[in-house]
Protein backbone atom coordinates (compact mmCIF):
# COMPACT_ATOMS: atom_id res chain seq x y z
CA UNK A 1 0.00 0.00 0.00
CA UNK A 2 1.55 3.36 -1.39
CA UNK A 3 1.43 6.05 1.38
CA UNK A 4 -0.51 9.25 1.20
CA UNK A 5 1.74 12.08 0.00
CA UNK A 6 2.83 15.54 2.32
CA UNK A 7 4.71 17.33 0.37
CA UNK A 8 1.69 19.47 -0.88
CA UNK A 9 0.28 20.02 3.03
CA UNK A 10 1.50 23.82 4.32
CA UNK A 11 2.90 22.21 7.50
CA UNK A 12 6.74 22.15 7.75
CA UNK A 13 6.92 18.93 9.75
CA UNK A 14 4.46 16.76 7.36
CA UNK A 15 6.43 17.91 4.05
CA UNK A 16 10.21 16.90 6.42
CA UNK A 17 7.94 13.86 6.70
CA UNK A 18 7.33 13.60 3.28
CA UNK A 19 11.18 13.32 2.80
CA UNK A 20 12.59 11.30 5.52
CA UNK A 21 9.93 10.02 7.35
CA UNK A 22 10.43 6.49 6.29
CA UNK A 23 12.80 5.01 9.19
CA UNK A 24 14.55 2.74 7.04
CA UNK A 25 15.33 6.32 5.81
CA UNK A 26 16.63 7.93 8.34
CA UNK A 27 18.84 5.42 9.54
CA UNK A 28 20.27 5.58 6.32
CA UNK A 29 21.04 9.07 6.96
CA UNK A 30 22.27 8.12 10.33
CA UNK A 31 24.92 6.19 8.75
CA UNK A 32 25.80 8.39 6.12
CA UNK A 33 26.40 11.13 9.00
CA UNK A 34 28.61 8.58 10.97
CA UNK A 35 30.18 8.26 7.59
CA UNK A 36 29.07 5.02 5.81
CA UNK A 37 29.07 5.90 2.36
CA UNK A 38 29.09 2.23 0.34
CA UNK A 39 25.95 0.36 -0.42
CA UNK A 40 27.49 -3.11 0.56
CA UNK A 41 28.31 -1.52 4.32
CA UNK A 42 24.73 0.53 4.38
CA UNK A 43 23.39 -2.99 3.91
CA UNK A 44 25.71 -5.25 5.83
CA UNK A 45 25.05 -2.63 8.86
CA UNK A 46 21.10 -2.03 8.42
CA UNK A 47 20.52 -5.85 7.21
CA UNK A 48 18.15 -3.87 4.76
CA UNK A 49 16.94 -5.65 1.60
CA UNK A 50 18.76 -4.68 -1.08
CA UNK A 51 15.75 -3.61 -3.39
CA UNK A 52 14.34 -1.37 -0.33
CA UNK A 53 18.27 -0.04 -0.04
CA UNK A 54 18.55 1.08 -3.64
CA UNK A 55 15.39 2.42 -3.79
CA UNK A 56 15.61 4.38 -0.27
CA UNK A 57 18.98 5.56 -1.44
CA UNK A 58 17.86 7.09 -4.81
CA UNK A 59 15.07 9.17 -3.24
CA UNK A 60 17.92 10.48 -0.85
CA UNK A 61 19.68 11.51 -3.84
CA UNK A 62 16.77 12.89 -5.48
CA UNK A 63 15.64 14.52 -2.72
CA UNK A 64 19.13 16.25 -2.38
CA UNK A 65 20.27 14.83 0.92
CA UNK A 66 22.78 12.57 -0.13
CA UNK A 67 25.07 12.92 -3.14
CA UNK A 68 26.28 10.07 -5.63
CA UNK A 69 30.06 10.19 -6.21
CA UNK A 70 32.33 8.05 -8.32
CA UNK A 71 35.24 6.63 -6.36
CA UNK A 72 35.99 3.63 -8.87
CA UNK A 73 36.03 3.08 -12.96
CA UNK A 74 36.55 -0.26 -13.52
CA UNK A 75 34.22 -1.59 -12.50
CA UNK A 76 32.16 1.39 -11.81
CA UNK A 77 30.93 1.96 -8.25
CA UNK A 78 29.55 4.83 -6.72
CA UNK A 79 29.38 6.19 -2.87
CA UNK A 80 26.74 8.19 -1.12
CA UNK A 81 27.64 11.45 0.63
CA UNK A 82 26.03 13.70 2.85
CA UNK A 83 25.25 17.07 1.17
CA UNK A 84 24.58 20.43 3.10
CA UNK A 85 20.70 19.44 3.05
CA UNK A 86 21.90 15.87 4.35
CA UNK A 87 24.01 17.29 7.00
CA UNK A 88 21.52 19.53 8.25
CA UNK A 89 19.36 16.34 9.13
CA UNK A 90 22.28 15.68 12.23
CA UNK A 91 20.53 17.73 15.23
CA UNK A 92 17.47 16.23 14.23
CA UNK A 93 18.67 12.74 14.66
CA UNK A 94 20.71 13.51 17.58
CA UNK A 95 17.51 14.24 18.96
CA UNK A 96 15.55 11.80 18.26
CA UNK A 97 18.47 9.08 19.20
CA UNK A 98 18.33 11.33 22.67
CA UNK A 99 14.54 10.84 22.72
CA UNK A 100 14.78 7.26 21.96
CA UNK A 101 17.68 6.53 24.92
CA UNK A 102 15.11 8.76 27.58
CA UNK A 103 11.75 7.16 26.63
CA UNK A 104 12.08 4.38 23.64
CA UNK A 105 14.48 2.20 26.00
CA UNK A 106 14.14 0.22 29.55
CA UNK A 107 17.88 -0.39 28.96
CA UNK A 108 21.21 1.78 29.10
CA UNK A 109 21.78 3.46 25.23
CA UNK A 110 24.05 1.42 23.37
CA UNK A 111 25.92 4.94 22.47
CA UNK A 112 27.04 7.85 23.02
CA UNK A 113 28.06 10.86 21.48
CA UNK A 114 31.70 12.95 22.05
CA UNK A 115 33.94 15.80 20.58
CA UNK A 116 35.94 13.91 17.84
CA UNK A 117 38.87 16.35 18.47
CA UNK A 118 38.96 15.90 22.76
CA UNK A 119 37.26 12.62 23.09
CA UNK A 120 35.14 14.31 26.09
CA UNK A 121 31.36 12.96 26.34
CA UNK A 122 29.27 15.40 24.95
CA UNK A 123 25.00 15.94 25.71
CA UNK A 124 23.60 18.52 23.25
CA UNK A 125 20.81 20.43 23.86
CA UNK A 126 18.48 22.45 21.64
CA UNK A 127 18.64 26.14 22.54
CA UNK A 128 16.79 29.84 21.93
CA UNK A 129 19.06 31.17 19.60
CA UNK A 130 18.07 35.06 21.19
CA UNK A 131 18.07 34.12 25.53
CA UNK A 132 20.35 31.01 24.77
CA UNK A 133 17.21 29.16 27.05
CA UNK A 134 16.76 25.54 26.60
CA UNK A 135 14.00 24.82 24.60
CA UNK A 136 12.97 22.17 27.18
CA UNK A 137 12.44 24.98 29.35
CA UNK A 138 10.79 27.59 27.43
CA UNK A 139 6.79 27.98 27.31
CA UNK A 140 6.49 27.97 23.52
CA UNK A 141 3.52 28.18 21.29
CA UNK A 142 3.18 27.84 17.82
CA UNK A 143 1.57 30.94 15.69
CA UNK A 144 0.54 30.85 12.20
CA UNK A 145 -2.80 29.53 9.86
CA UNK A 146 -2.65 25.69 11.17
CA UNK A 147 -2.49 26.25 14.96
CA UNK A 148 -5.78 25.98 16.11
CA UNK A 149 -7.11 29.65 17.87
CA UNK A 150 -7.73 29.34 22.15
CA UNK A 151 -11.30 30.17 23.61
Amino acid sequence: MRRKRLDRMQCSIARALDVVGDPWTLLIVRDALLGVTRFEAFQARLQIPRATLTARLAHLVDAGILERRSYQDHPPREEYVPTAKGRGLRPVIVTLMQWGDEFARDDPPPTHLEDASTGLKIEPTLVDRVSGAPLTALRVRAVGPLVPRRG
